[in-house]
């Protein structure tokens, strides 16, 4: 069975660290692929920036020359072009176009042969034309990127954003028309995977206000893929060993709540416990003449926790005392109108070790009796023969509580650890036949045995209650053996709640 319990547990914490595991991961995952588009976009903000800058420079460069409207290629114009050329950051050569070839440019001067581009260039509604990469222009190995409008041109060398290819983020971006027919710059990392994996990419396009074109920034390595595989691995291994500690402390901390001493625990200082009483039946006439208070504990966890349980875990946990002062104060509470309206009625309590093991118990007893002014004759204080004091300690008791006026009964008699030596030793005016016994009425091998115990205790002159009568059998029995004897048990009552016990005595006056 422990064995079960085990491994239902160990079951139960692996599903509570699979769970765990698969959150935190996931959350993680999501953190970092929130920061990694954060990260992109700030990116591309600045690409876009460094594009807005450039292309200001260039359309500023075209639009002055532009305003000269100069005619041919001389010497007068070529130092106008580099005049205007000095100004511009990014521009790095101009020159001028008649029929359809560039006749000459600021850096290279008037071309003995005019320049006649072969490749098409690419077409904005503004009216500018650009290329990309375009070599063999100049008697230099560069490539450069062209922007034409009228008859001025524009040279870019090819790298304008070498500085953010070398950052190297870990992601592909690239700078491509708003129609997305002609890319400006493209710079594919080596980072991003070759092929595309079930996870969705990260895209983020952001366009410029000013110019035909948008920045794209694409990640297929999101979240915790993005990252490093020792880093990522690391990560995971924490992860799990965080859902681990969480997992075992969720589940300590619901096994706790579920312990039996947590919820007793709970239950005293919630006010859960609490009483029934099983009636005590005169042979005579059938009538309900006192009865015996039993503390009761149902819990929605243990459901019904049998009070020999939970009253010994009471005494583990320290709780034993208060809650038996309690439940004495809650039945007299209960019963006092009863008790009030017939000064016959008794009502039974149970005592173990610790109440007779304490001096001032009696003492507390008898206050609670004047408090509730219940007579202590009315009290009878039962001794269990289950208990394990010496014989000179439980007699002692006895003794002091007659002398308050209670009645003492020995209880369970026939199942315990008492003798002879107690009938005649401690000075009970009850002896209550245990239930065991009461039951073996029934069976013929065991009734002359049965015989011999009934006549040995009626002949003490004690008065003698039978506990657990449930069938007829047993009721007439007893009542023929002796009419004066008392029982309780189902066969008239089971235990009952406060409401009921009133109905009952109710019915029984009428």
């Amino acid at each position: 069975m422990q064995g079960k319990i085990f491994k239902l547990n160990n079951n139960k914490q692996t599903i509570y660290i699979v769970f765990i595991m698969l959150f935190f991961t996931l959350s993680l995952h999501l953190l970092i692929s929130y920061l990694q588009v954060n990260h992109q976009k700030q990116f591309a903000e600045s690409l876009l920036t460094k594009a807005e800058n450039i292309s200001n420079d260039i359309v500023a460069s075209i639009q002055e020359v532009a305003t000269l409207s100069p005619n041919r290629c001389d010497s007068d114009s070529i130092n106008t072009l580099r005049i205007i050329l000095s100004k511009y950051e990014y521009t790095h050569d101009l020159g001028l176009i008649f029929d359809g070839k560039v006749g000459c440019s600021a850096n290279w001067g008037l071309f003995e042969t005019p320049i006649l581009f072969a490749r098409e260039f690419y077409s904005s509604s503004s009216g500018y034309q650009f290329a990309s990469k375009v070599g063999n222009i100049f008697p230099v190995p560069a490539r450069y990127d062209i922007t034409k409008k009228d008859n001025v041109i524009a040279f870019t060398i090819n790298e304008p954003f070498k500085s953010f290819d070398h950052l190297e983020k870990g992601f592909s971006y690239k700078i491509i028309s708003k129609n997305e027919s002609h890319t400006f710059h493209n710079y594919k990392s080596e980072y991003q995977f070759k092929k595309d994996t079930l996870l969705n990419s990260q895209e983020l396009k952001i366009c410029s206000s000013k110019f035909e074109y948008c920045v794209e920034t694409l990640n297929n390595r999101p979240g915790l893929l993005y990252l490093p595989i020792f880093i990522s691995s690391s990560l995971i291994c924490l992860i799990g060993l965080i859902s681990f500690l969480i997992a075992y402390s969720v589940i300590s901390y619901f096994d706790k709540n579920s312990s039996i001493e947590f919820r007793l625990r709970k239950a005293i200082k919630n006010g859960e416990l609490y009483l029934e009483y099983q009636p005590i039946i005169e042979l005579k006439n059938n009538k309900i003449i006192g009865v015996e208070s039993l503390v009761r504990w149902k819990d929605a966890v243990h459901g019904n926790v049998s009070p020999e349980l939970f009253l010994s875990i009471a005494e583990q946990l320290g709780l034993y005392s208060t809650l038996a002062y309690d439940l004495v104060k809650r039945a007299f509470a209960e019963l006092s109108a009863i008790l009030h309206r017939d000064p016959e009625f008794t009502v039974a309590i149970n005592v173990n070790a610790y109440e007779i093991k304490t001096s001032e118990y009696l003492d507390n007893l008898y206050e609670l009796c004047m408090s509730y002014k219940i007579k202590p004759q009315q009290v009878k204080i039962e001794i269990t023969e289950r208990i394990g004091l010496p014989l000179e300690e439980l007699s002692n008791f006895a003794t002091r509580a007659k002398h308050y006026g209670f009645i003492i009964a020995l209880d369970d008699f026939g199942t315990g650890v008492s003798n002879l030596v107690w009938l005649t030793e401690i000075n009970f005016d009850i002896i209550k036949i245990d239930k065991i016994l009461t039951q073996s009425i029934t069976d013929e091998f065991k009734q002359d045995m049965v015989l011999a115990i009934m006549s040995l205790v009626t002949n003490l002159n004690r008065l003698v209650i039978f506990e657990g009568v449930e069938v007829f059998e047993e009721y007439n029995f007893i009542k023929a053996f002796n009419p004066n004897h008392q029982i309780q048990g189902w066969y008239f009552y089971k235990s009952l709640p406060l409401t009921e016990l009133n109905k009952a005595l109710d019915g029984q006056q009428g």
